[in-house]
């Protein structure tokens, strides 16, 4: 009975993360000592102590490092477990130190999303730089109305420039709906004017210019505000955003009416979005109707929010 419960319970964290308990569940559900696995990890070349597996376990630390990496690539077979089941509960690595002022370690959008052969020529088509704007901050306001439908996205970012002569900042928005009639239209709010926006054939992709009030040298920064307005009619039951680069900090709301409140409200990332959900909690719906999302320091990936209606 114990083992079916290990079992059980190994299969759900294995889904939803965290990396230190599905790896707790896996030794558990193996019935191997610690010192078993270190011997079998050392006759694969693999040296590890015991004492970082008691720690990767108990979560008081994780795997980083590339001698790390290949040793949890290593247990996923030595513990009879899918390829890649743990790794995926890893998620973006976490900064060291110094917080990253440079667009290292970044991701391109059309590696991150599935289905993403048409972003290419989009960000093409307005010469879209990889990356010329850090964003140190990023505040979203996602708004829902009584029918259960997006209606605004609102989004604040606080932006650095990585070289000089940066004067503008490309958005891109993935259309779950992919409905060229309903397209979101962006709106410039603060210190910023809308430029060029192009979309897709099946409108799952919208790529448009922020041209900011003036133009960035190495280090200087602009804060920008912009609305995205959806048409009507299109119900969702989640927010995902789409992180390429190190971003310090990110909030996330969700703001609900008061005539469409969700049963339950779960917070997540991914590494891309085909991953896995990891580090899945549930958060709150207070009396204002709104759930929220903090996080810092954020290598590139997915964070977001879903939620489950009655």
């Amino acid at each position: 009975m114990r083992q079916q419960i290990i079992d059980r319970e190994l299969a759900h964290v294995l889904r939803t993360g965290p990396f230190s308990a599905a790896l707790h569940l896996a030794i558990e559900a193996s019935g191997m000592r610690v010192e078993e696995i270190q011997n079998r990890l050392a006759a694969l070349g693999i040296m590890v102590s015991q004492s970082a597996l008691a720690y990767w376990r108990r979560g008081r630390r994780r795997p980083e490092r590339p001698d790390s990496l290949r040793a949890v690539h290593a247990l996923e077979g030595i513990l009879g477990l899918p390829a890649d089941s743990l790794t995926a509960q890893l998620g973006p690595r976490r900064p060291r130190g110094r917080w990253l002022d440079h667009a290292a370690g970044t991701m391109a959008l059309s590696d991150g999303w599935a289905d993403s052969e048409n972003l290419p020529p989009l960000l093409a088509a307005i010469e879209a730089p990889r990356h010329s704007a850090l964003c140190s901050f990023s505040h979203d306001l996602y708004r829902l109305g009584p029918d259960r439908a997006a209606i605004s996205l609102t989004t604040r970012h606080v932006l650095r420039a990585t070289r000089d002569n940066i004067s503008r900042h490309v958005i891109t928005i993935k259309h779950d709906e992919g409905d060229r009639s309903n397209i979101p239209t962006a709106h410039a709010l603060r210190n910023c004017r809308i430029g060029r926006t192009r979309a897709d054939a099946d409108g799952l992709y919208v790529v448009t210019e922020l041209i900011f009030d003036r133009v960035l040298n190495t280090g200087e920064t602009a804060i920008v505000e912009y609305e995205l307005r959806f048409g009507p009619g299109v119900v969702t039951d989640h927010y995902t955003r789409m992180v390429p680069v190190p971003l310090r900090e990110y909030i996330l709301e969700v703001q609900f009416d008061p005539a469409a409140i969700p049963a339950r409200c779960l917070t997540f990332s991914r590494r891309k979005e085909p991953a896995p959900d990891q580090g899945v909690r549930e958060v709150w719906v207070g009396n204002t109707h709104a759930a929220h999302l903090v996080d810092n320091d954020i290598m590139p990936g997915m964070l977001g929010m879903r939620w489950e209606w009655t």
